[in-house]
């Protein structure tokens, strides 16, 4: 049985992020881990009613569990809700490591949150598993019939498809946009073996040759929009990420774009 967690941001609604969510545990067959962290930021703590504050969010929180198995007994599936107090990044980080992936919402709309220094993308740069990323505006299908792969054959890419894997034997599509650069020949290790791995693993897959162009986070979006893709799987990251930052790049493009739900890894 696979584990998924769900990090529910909004609880006690019925946020996008929850519903894809469960969607996916109900498909995969999966135990559905419902966790909401509250967040304590040490330079709040030294104010006299922050710990009243917090207990008050905790015991709130603790109070949804009922909630959570209303929407497990809905959609099928096993589960079980956490409430977890603490610094947000590492406590997300370290409870999505037995975990298939983590779906949480993405943050698009708060200008006070920008992509990289939220507590979503930055748990993504940390030791997080693989993060099933859906922006908080998204209206799209839950299936996840079509499904678009970012390949570059990096560590990074691997381990999104990796993490996918359930999600593409179950697909409708899968379209491959392949970008690996060529190495030199005799120095460089020889190009990953995606499709007859995918193949292996009983997804057939329709294979495209993409050459980076100069907005490449642009370009992989209006393809998945081009494609009707409900799912694009990508590698995050794979400069430095204050390089990313601070120049601009793929991830943090798609990132700030996003109109369908990400599986990324780092």
């Amino acid at each position: 049985m696979f584990d998924l967690v769900i990090n529910v941001e909004r609880v006690g609604e019925d946020a996008p992020s929850t519903i894809l969510g469960l969607a996916t545990a109900q498909r995969l067959g999966a135990f559905a881990t419902g966790i909401h962290v509250v967040a304590v930021y040490p330079p709040i703590m030294t104010l006299p009613e922050a710990m009243t504050l917090l207990d008050t969010e905790e015991r709130a929180a603790l109070a949804h569990a009922g909630w959570w198995k209303e929407l497990c007994r809905r959609y099928g599936v096993r589960g079980e809700w956490e409430v977890i107090r603490g610094s947000y990044v590492p406590i997300l980080a370290k409870r999505s490591r037995l975990a298939q992936f983590v779906v949480t919402e993405l943050p698009v709309s708060n200008p006070d949150s920008p992509i990289g220094f939220d507590n979503i993308t930055r748990a993504l740069f940390g030791d997080a598993a693989p993060m099933l990323l859906v922006p908080e505006t998204c209206t799209g299908s839950s299936q996840l019939e079509h499904v678009l792969i970012a390949w570059n054959g990096s560590a990074e890419s691997a381990s999104a498809v990796r993490a996918a894997l359930p999600l593409l034997q179950q697909a409708a599509a899968v379209h491959v946009l392949d970008g690996e650069p060529e190495g030199l020949p005799g120095l460089a290790p020889p190009r990953l073996a995606l499709q007859p791995w995918l193949a292996r693993h009983g997804v057939e897959v329709t294979w495209e040759s993409f050459e980076s162009p100069a907005h490449t986070g642009k370009a992989l979006l209006d393809k998945a929009r081009a494609l009707d893709a409900q799912l694009l799987v990508m590698g995050a990251w794979g400069r430095s990420r204050l390089s990313e930052l601070v120049l601009g790049g793929a991830t943090r493009h798609v990132l700030e774009h996003a109109h369908l739900p990400l599986l990324m890894a780092h």
